[in-house]
Parts: structure tokens; sequence; C-alpha cells
């Protein structure tokens, strides 16, 4: 099996199988063949892209998803006994489980440990950038054909942790497995897997922070040829194999890729963590998922909207979810002072009537606005108070504190006046 998903295999990664690609082991960048570069933990915009919660387990990667529990790759074959370091302290890992189909593995080990990583759980990490971690190579000789360099052999293996990025632009092995290419695209931390980095992780950015996303799995392809005539395999990372032949696992033989009009570059494979969830969830005892879901009164005012009738009462209520994770079917009851009468009512997500505001989804990160049109009638003056409870919602909310908003208002006996407090 190889790659070229836009190009010259396009039919296959339709069938795609885990059983096919080669193990990634390392990274390799296209601007820098510098190794000690990319060794610190990522700062500015890429901070806290799972740096603290990654581990050197054996010679690979692994990422604490749980108090007890690493995820790593199952091909790695790591075991009952082995040691690692964490948070300054040794573990040990005590059981493990392993999904071969999906080619993960969950290491439990004692004792626990806290600094844990958030699992990404939704489909949005294609198109997304990615923080990927390795263990480190160094690149070698350049590969060239027709007196262009394609890209690099594969060098020495320096077992140094080091990350750099990608994006992913598609899926592969019916949609557990996310592919990035090797696009030369002038990014200098843009980086390659080859040989040391299969198990290390895959962050991308959501509304709250960074989640891990994928594991490293394989590269595709990577042995390739000068001619089928003369010369030895060699293994290499490029971006663009124009001009070469590669090994084509799935046929069991040699591929030409003749040259093109857009580059043909190799492929990085990497399982989905959004694909395996059940698996996941299952295995991990008290692994959760929660939402801050938040309600409030941003303001009430007597200013409507553009386009919106000026006569009554403007209560603005706000739902906000500070993650990590984005709730669905979210129910949030409203509770109207004496004296107020709905009249309509609208909302930027969602539907929202007189007794009630139902959101089908609040993203991580999301905020979303209800306006409620109201008049004051039947009043003999006096504060009164609006309520927005959430009533309902997918996913636990560990900081029930902000479920409960209220407004109290001071209405007039007769006119449709309103003083807040």
């Amino acid at each position: 099996m190889s790659g070229f998903s836009q190009n010259v295999l396009a039919p296959l990664f339709a069938a795609f199988s885990l059983s096919l690609a080669q193990p990634a082991l390392a990274l390799v960048f296209c601007v820098t063949n510098a190794v000690d570069e990319h060794q610190a933990e990522p700062a500015g915009e890429l901070a806290g892209s799972g740096w603290r919660q990654t581990v050197l387990i054996g010679d690979f990667l692994g990422t604490v998803i749980h108090s007890n529990a690493l995820l790593t790759a199952e091909h790695l074959k790591l075991s009952v006994g082995q040691t690692f370091e964490c948070e300054g302290q040794t573990r040990q890992v005590t059981a493990t489980a392993t999904n071969a189909a999906n080619d993960l593995a969950i290491l439990f080990f004692e004792p626990a440990a806290t600094n844990i990583a958030r699992l990404n759980i939704e489909t949005n990490d294609i198109a997304s950038e990615v923080v990927l971690q390795g263990r480190g190579m160094e690149r070698g000789a350049p590969v060239v054909t027709d007196g262009r360099t394609n890209g690099w052999e594969w060098g020495d293996w320096r077992s140094v942790r080091r990350w750099g990025k990608n994006r992913y632009h598609g899926e592969a092995g019916n949609g557990v497995l996310a592919i990035a290419s090797f696009d030369n695209n002038g990014d200098p931390d843009e980086c390659m897997l080859s040989p040391g980095d299969s198990g290390g992780p895959g962050f991308i950015r959501t509304g709250s922070g960074w989640k891990l996303a994928t594991v490293n799995y394989s590269v595709d392809p990577d042995t390739f040829l000068l001619s089928t005539n003369a010369g030895q395999p060699f293994h290499a990372s490029l971006y663009d194999c124009a001009g070469l032949h590669f090994f084509n696992a799935a046929s069991n033989a040699w591929q030409y890729v003749p040259p093109q009009a857009s580059p043909a570059p190799c492929l990085m494979l990497n399982t989905r963590t959004s694909q395996s969830l059940g698996w996941i969830t299952n295995t991990v005892p008290g692994i959760t998922f929660p939402a801050d879901i938040g309600v409030s009164w941003r303001c009430e005012t007597a200013t409507p909207s553009a386009g919106q009738a000026a006569a009554g009462l403007w209560f603005e209520t706000v739902a906000t979810n500070a993650g990590p994770y984005a709730a669905r079917g979210l129910s949030i009851e409203l509770e109207w002072g004496p004296g107020l009468r709905i009249v309509d009512a609208s909302a930027t997500q969602g539907t929202v009537s007189a007794e009630r505001w139902l959101l089908p989804l609040l993203a991580d990160g999301g905020v979303a606005t209800a306006l409620v049109h109201a008049v004051v009638w039947r009043s003999a003056g006096g504060w009164v108070t609006n309520r927005a409870t959430v009533s309902a919602s997918d996913k636990p909310d560990g900081n029930p504190s902000n479920n409960t908003a209220s407004a109290a208002v001071l209405l007039p006996a007769t006119a449709t006046f309103l003083l807040v407090q």
C-alpha cells in the first residue's frame, strides 16, 4: 500500500489496511537538518500542545489520557513491568489493553499522574493543523532526480524527542486514519514521520485548548528505487516522488511515479482518537468528557437590535461553553418575574420561547445569545427576578456553580421602563 491520495493511488485509499503500511519511527524536517532544533517545549501560539502530557516509555512515546492510563501505538508491543518517568516520578505499567485493528494500546500504570491530556472526540481533526512529537532523526543524503532535489534519505536515528507541525487533509482506512503530506510549503516547523516516531501524539487546537487527536502510525511510501534495472532500494522522506519507483505493498510490486504537474509527496497516516472513542471509553473506567456550560444576563437593555420594534423591553441572555468539550441537547429554562409578558424571542443559535431555550449544539469555546422582547403589564411596581437555568446537556458539568443566573429588575407601575441591579 502506498500514498498519493490525490494523485497516483486515489482508488486504493478507500480500502487502506493498517497491516500494509510501515511503522513511523522519527521526524524529518523540510527546512532544517539540525538535530538540536525543536527539542524544547513549544511556546507562543503552540504552548500547551501536549509536550507535558507525553512521556518516553522504552524507545518510544505515549500520552497520559487518564490518571492511570496512557495511549500509544499497539505495534510497539510495550508490556507490563516497563517503567517511565512522569512528573518527576517513576511509574510502572501494571496492565495493557490493545486494539490491533486501529493500532492503539492503552497502558495502565501506578502511581497515578495529574497532568492529563484531553482527547479529541470530534471529527474536526481533518483540515486541522497538528503539532506532532517524535524521537528525532538526522536528515540523510538528498534524493535527486533529473537534477532536482525531491527530499532526503533517512539518516541516523538519534533518539531525540522533538516536535514539528503539519496539516491533515484527508482520511483513510474507513476513517480510522488521518492523512498529512510532506508538502515542503516553507513552514520552518513542517515535519514528516520516519524511523522512531510510532506512538507519539498529534495535538490540534480547539476552542478551549489543545487536544490529543492522533497517534503516530505510519509513513507511506517509504521505500524507493531510482531504477528497477539497477541500484539498491533506499528509505526516504520525499516531498515529490516523481521520477522514482516506490514499493507498493498492496500489489507487492514496484510502481513508477511519472512526472506530473503537481508534486507527489510522501504521506503520514495517524490513528484518530475520535474514531476509536468507543473502545477507549470502554477500556478506561472513569474517563469523562465534560463541558462547562454557563449562563448569564450579559445586559438588559431598552434598545432593540437593528430592524426590531422599539416598543417594550429587551432582555439578553448568554450561554457559554468553557469546554473542554462540545455540548449537545442543551435546554435552558427561562423564568420571568411577575408583571412581564413575553412578546417574541430570537437566538443566535437554537430556538427560544418564553419558557425554554433549546441548543442542539454549543461548541467547545462557543457563545450563543438569546434576545427576548417583553412588555410590562398588570404591574404594581417593585423588584422582580428573571432566571435562566441549564436543565439538560449530554455532557457532565464539573462546574455547576454557573448553571443558573438571575437578574433583579425594578418595574414601574405603568410604563415599560426598566432599571437593572
